[in-house]
């Protein structure tokens, strides 16, 4: 598949962590110093509705190629590359809040490192559940799509409090991955029609939508929920196709190109961002604040990655050859280390989606 036909894809997924660092830097700054209540409200409720959502259908457009590999390669450089991530940033995360208990909004619990099994520490929540995505749709692969689709939007609107993150998460987005699994053919093949008129009016439409459903406190009512996620996901789409198109999406596309980087260790920056610029008197400054620590959440990491593959040290973001099983038979990469793309696609997130 050619790069341009998947530009789109790259372009939702830079949108897409650019939205979440900036919900995460305004809950950070809004904690700290406090923003406009209506403003925090607003924003914080209209880019809720699709961000995620989005995220989760983009990764299943290109899941099925992963999930359809014989057992020995899906479980090597699938499922290990996930708990690979999620196991080494766990252990960032938890050391990092529990060296910085005395300056972060929130203290962590210190045992939450045992419990990372079954409830992940911060964002690594978003790992966990794909990891989930990917393992229960290879097992439902012999159930029809016409079963599997519905149950999982039942699912997305039945009121879910576990009392774990996680498990609410996937019940509520689980759906969103295999809208993008199972209509990827068609979604793909569709995206070269759609023009920037479309986008001028399903962005707008979606966005007005919205915050009226939000104005009338409707966000609540899961059906309302699930039908403005849905429209979000198509009017982000097609601007996404569009931008791509006319050739002014490289900015997006380019972080998309990090969005494991920027996803783990976002919190991280955004949090030391806004300390450091609170240190440097801009602390009553809460709209510089949020630009600032919005930048350095989606920069640093990005920083970070790249320092990373220039000091020839990426086991940050990218699973070592020795975190396998078994070599996989068939697999060339099992047999020689340096088969396969050495761009940035082998290192980030998107291996998974892009395997």
């Amino acid at each position: 598949m050619k790069d341009d036909k998947i530009a789109w894809v790259q372009c939702a997924k830079g949108l897409t962590i650019c939205l979440v660092v900036y919900g995460h830097a305004m809950y950070g700054v809004n904690t700290a110093v406090g923003l406009n209540p209506t403003f925090f409200d607003y924003c914080n409720d209209f880019f809720n509705i699709f961000r995620m959502p989005l995220f989760f259908f983009v990764s299943g457009i290109f899941a099925a190629r992963s999930i359809a590999r014989p057992t020995n390669q899906f479980i090597n450089r699938t499922v290990l590359h996930f708990v690979y991530i999620y196991i080494v940033w766990c252990v960032i995360q938890y050391s990092f809040r529990m060296m910085t208990g005395s300056v972060a909004n929130h203290e962590i619990d210190p045992y939450a490192i045992l419990y990372i099994a079954y409830q992940p520490i911060n964002v690594l929540w978003f790992v966990y559940v794909l990891l989930a995505f990917f393992l229960i749709t290879r097992l439902l692969r012999p159930v029809p799509y016409f079963i599997v689709l519905p149950l999982a939007g039942a699912l997305a609107v039945t009121p879910m409090d576990t009392g774990s993150y996680s498990l609410d998460h996937f019940c509520g987005t689980y759906v969103f991955f295999l809208m993008g699994y199972y209509g990827s053919g068609v979604i793909l093949e569709q995206a070269k029609r759609f023009r920037p008129i479309h986008a001028a009016v399903l962005v707008p439409l979606f966005s007005a939508v919205t915050l009226a459903v939000i104005y009338a406190d409707l966000r609540q009512v899961p059906m309302i929920w699930l039908t403005c996620a849905i429209f979000g996901i198509f009017a982000m789409a097609t601007l996404c196709i569009c931008l791509s198109e006319l050739r002014l999406d490289g900015v997006f596309r380019y972080m998309g190109s990090y969005s494991l980087p920027i996803f783990v260790s976002h919190t991280i920056a955004t949090a030391g961002t806004r300390v450091i610029l609170s240190k440097l008197g801009l602390g009553d400054q809460p709209g510089l604040l949020l630009v600032g620590s919005t930048l350095g959440g989606v920069f640093l990491p990005i920083l970070l990655a790249e320092t990373c593959d220039r000091l020839k040290f990426p086991w940050l973001f990218r699973k070592p050859d020795w975190f396998t099983i078994s070599p996989s038979a068939g697999d060339p990469s099992a047999d020689n280390p340096s088969a396969g793309p050495q761009d940035t696609n082998r290192r980030l997130a998107d291996s998974s989606a892009q395997p």
